[in-house]
């Protein structure tokens, strides 16, 4: 018998981490193509049934909206009442933000000026899809609703009413919980964006306000990622270091808040897309980046905050990022699942501490969802999704994972002084398996990624009783074969019977791949 590339042993018996169902949350803006022709169908004014579908059947648990950077002119009258009644909004966030930051995002196939650009990115908004729409579909999809606060033309007084209109006088088809005062103040694109000590300030004033309508509802506030090693922004531009903003922020509202948000995507936008091997390596072994940043950021704000009033994660954006145009349409080859099981991996690391995770976008932006206007096709990170939604529930269990590394290069061909808001580009080591594990009463899975692009590996799994088990992963062509339109199904989920003998089973985790072993 040949020896295992990876040997991982679970801790079954471990009391472990409670694994909350709203990491498995997604986005819905008003952005591009996602509410139209995406979530909505504008012309018969509902919800199109085949997004809907795809949505519960990726298992989402929570939604985030209306933004993003569109919440931060967001009114929320306007999108309630009757339709007749709601106004058409022309110009948006999105519709000016290229002509405000001088020309970002002109690098597109789709428009060369920055006008035709705002125009694709922030269409006239007919408010079809409001807050009694939106929370309608929360219900019917059963997931958790997370509203965004206009922070930047709103007031406290507006932010009170919405939470009054929400849940005391119960006008919405359901109450609202979470509520994230503003999005990425940190940045210079957002009408929000201040100082962090004022911006701390201003979540005082608003969560106050709110509070005072409903004392039961909870609070994330704005916060950024910290990385000991570099200081590179995970979105936008942002012109304090995660610490500085961080310290800034939660030395005024540490007392007024229950979570800080944290936005990661991975690497930014290039000028070119993920091509070659050396790009899937990057990719790939970039989750390990995102768990060591989670890791330190909390010891971080804990260290801010002391033992008296703990303050965990929200990671209320995160996905791939690669150029311009994926924000209107993109696709996930075969060879990203690596990625996207990776970072649910490191969320499932530290589930005590991040209740709430939400990809972003869902729907066509980014999103592992992509439609046109009669049809739908999803990427392989909604099969991705899928296995993780099945599986990882109850709590997350410790893995000790002993792996070979593999040197990972720089992006080929690019100049790291132009990767303006890119995550790492230099050189480093990362392991080419990794893992979590979850138990849920009798049920237990353990999810296996493979970073190497270019092999798949066998890793032996220790710590379970004997006995029959399943493996699933997702099988294609190859690490670049992708669904669209007219080819929805050259992706597919697959699995086998196994068995446990001896407390041991050995697995293949296919090149650039994850393997989820349940029983």
């Amino acid at each position: 018998m040949t020896e295992p590339f990876a040997t991982v042993t679970v801790g079954l018996d471990d009391p472990g981490q409670a694994v909350s169902p709203l990491i498995f949350g997604g986005m819905i803006e008003h952005f591009g193509r996602t509410v139209d022709p995406g979530i909505w169908d504008a012309e018969l004014d509902i919800p199109r049934s085949d997004t809907k579908a795809a949505i519960e059947a990726m298992g989402v648990r929570a939604l985030r909206y209306p933004g993003g950077c569109f919440s931060d002119d967001y009114h929320w009258r306007d999108g309630v009442g009757p339709k007749s009644e709601r106004p058409l909004v022309k110009e948006t966030f999105w519709t000016t933000v290229t002509q405000r930051l001088g020309g970002f995002g002109t690098n597109s196939t789709f428009a060369s000026t920055p006008e035709d650009i705002g125009r694709l990115i922030g269409p006239p908004e007919p408010n079809l899809l409001g807050t009694d729409e939106f929370l309608q579909y929360c219900l019917d999809v059963d997931a958790e609703p997370f509203l965004v606060v206009n922070m930047g033309t709103g007031t406290p007084e507006e932010a009170a009413d919405w939470v009054r209109y929400c849940n005391v006088d119960r006008n919405s088809p359901r109450p609202v919980t979470w509520w994230s005062l503003g999005n990425e103040a940190w940045g210079i694109q957002e009408y929000a964006h201040a100082e962090p000590a004022v911006y701390g300030r201003r979540v005082v004033e608003f969560a106050r306000a709110m509070r005072a309508v409903d004392p039961d509802i909870k609070f994330v506030a704005v916060g950024l990622p910290v990385n000991d090693t570099h200081e590179s922004m995970p979105a936008g531009m942002a012109p304090y270091p995660a610490k500085v903003w961080n310290a800034g922020v939660l030395e005024q509202c540490k007392d007024d808040i229950d979570l800080l948000s944290v936005h990661w995507y991975f690497p930014g936008m290039l000028d070119r897309p993920l091509q070659t091997i050396g790009d899937l390596r990057q990719l790939t072994t970039s989750p390990q980046l995102l768990e060591d940043a989670f890791a330190t950021t909390i010891r971080f704000v804990d260290n801010l905050t002391g033992p008296d009033h703990r303050i965990d994660l929200s990671f209320d954006e995160w996905n791939r990022m690669v150029q311009f145009d994926d924000h209107l349409a993109t696709n996930h080859p075969l060879g990203n699942a690596a990625f996207f099981a990776g970072c649910y991996n490191a969320i499932l690391a530290h589930a005590e501490r991040i209740p709430m995770a939400f990809i972003s976008h869902l729907v066509n932006c980014l999103a592992p969802i992509q439609t046109d206007d009669t049809r739908l096709f999803v990427t392989v990170s909604f099969l991705v999704a899928r296995l993780y939604t099945r599986h990882a529930r109850g709590i997350s269990l410790p893995t000790q994972v002993d792996s070979p590394s593999m040197h990972v290069h720089p992006f080929d061909g690019l100049d790291p002084a132009a990767m303006s808001g890119s995550i790492l580009v230099e050189s480093r080591e990362a392991r080419v398996i990794t893992a979590a594990a979850t138990r849920d009463g009798d049920r237990s899975a353990v999810f296996l990624v493979n970073a190497d692009p270019e092999s798949a590996h066998e890793v032996e799994v220790n710590g379970w009783a004997d006995g029959p088990a399943k493996v699933q992963w997702i099988a294609g062509p190859d690490v670049w074969a992708q669904n669209d339109f007219d080819h929805p199904d050259v992706l597919q989920l697959r699995e086998k019977a196994v068995r446990v003998d001896g407390g041991r089973l050995t697995v293949s985790v296919p090149a650039a791949g994850v393997a989820v072993i349940s029983r």
